[in-house]
C-alpha cells in the first residue's frame, strides 16, 4: 500500500511546473514567434512599453507578478528577467510565469511566459490564458501610476 501512495505521490507531481521550464534570460527569448498558447499550458505575450527604460520594467515586473499572485523566485536585471511561482490553483498544481525584456531605442520590449502544470486532470489542459494578461495589467498599472505622475505640468496649459 506504501507503495502505491509513493507511485501515486510521484505520477502527481511529475508534471508540476518549474523554474527550470523557462529560459534562463532573454538572449534565449524570440519576440517574434507566435503569441497566444504556444504548447502544453503554455502562454506567451508580447508588449512594447514605449518611453520606459529596462530598469524601470524591470521593478514593474516584479510588482506585476505580485499583484497577479506569484511569488519572486528570481529577479536579475543583467540577464532581462524576472520569474515568479504561484501556487495551486482549481486547475493546476502550480504556475510558473517569466517576464522577460530587452531595451530598444526609446521603448522596452516584453515577453511574458507562462507555464502550468503538466497534468492531465478530469479536464484535460485547462491552464488559464488570463495569467499573462494579469501580469501585464500590473506591470502597466504600475508605471502608469509610478512615472506618468511625474510628468512635468506647463501651467499654463490647465487655463
Amino acid at each position: 500500500m506504501k507503495y502505491a501512495v509513493l507511485v501515486i505521490a510521484i505520477f502527481a507531481f511529475s508534471g508540476c511546473a518549474s523554474v527550470s521550464m523557462l529560459p534562463k534570460s532573454v538572449s534565449e527569448v524570440s519576440f517574434e514567434t507566435a503569441e497566444g498558447k504556444t504548447g502544453w499550458s503554455k502562454y506567451e505575450h508580447v508588449e512594447t512599453f514605449h518611453g520606459y527604460n529596462a530598469k524601470q520594467v524591470y521593478e514593474a515586473a516584479k510588482v506585476g507578478l505580485g499583484n497577479a499572485g506569484f511569488s519572486l523566485r528570481i529577479a536579475d536585471i543583467s540577464r532581462g528577467l524576472v520569474i515568479g511561482e504561484h501556487g495551486m490553483t482549481a486547475h493546476d498544481w502550480n504556475v510558473i510565469g517569466g517576464v522577460y525584456f530587452r531595451e530598444l531605442d526609446q521603448a522596452t520590449q516584453v515577453k511574458v511566459i507562462v507555464e502550468g502544470s503538466k497534468d492531465i486532470g478530469f479536464s484535460g489542459d485547462v491552464t488559464s490564458d488570463g495569467w499573462t494578461g494579469k501580469i501585464l495589467k500590473g506591470l502597466r498599472d504600475y508605471l502608469n501610476a509610478t512615472y506618468q505622475s511625474v510628468l512635468k505640468v506647463d501651467r499654463a496649459d490647465l487655463k
